[in-house]
């Protein structure tokens, strides 16, 4: 799966329901997967999981839009926008990832600015 078809199908599994998680990560997600944003620093695809779900409790109906997607030598950059329930505009950001043997998601970063009360 090419770079682009890849980061779409990762940002819906943000917005899945725990049973089709799961399988998902399994195609999207390299075995020894890692993630890395501002507030989040975890391995494996349960704790990445659990993450998704606690996302999605606190953003009910939230969704990621992936906006742009720029990739060579294993690498890739994605541009997105999080969507609340309302299609409204939450927070724009980028994710930085390498990629396997296989083309799956190995180390992710998630770049967004932190709200000012996150920042103090």
């Amino acid at each position: 799966m090419n770079a682009e078809t890849l980061w779409h199908r990762y940002a819906k599994i943000w917005s899945s329901d725990a049973a089709m998680r799961e399988s998902e990560l399994q195609d999207c997600l390299a075995d020894d997967a890692t993630y890395c944003d501002p507030g989040n620093a975890l391995s494996g695809r349960a704790a990445l999981s659990d993450l998704m779900g606690g996302f999605q409790s606190q953003v009910p109906g939230g969704r990621f839009e992936i906006l742009q997607v720029i990739d060579h030598h294993d690498r890739s950059l994605a541009r997105w926008a999080l969507l609340n329930g309302d299609g409204v505009t939450l927070q724009l950001g980028a994710s930085f990832a390498t990629h396997d043997d296989k083309g799956r998601l190995k180390s992710i970063n998630g770049f967004f600015p932190l709200a000012p009360a996150e920042a103090s």
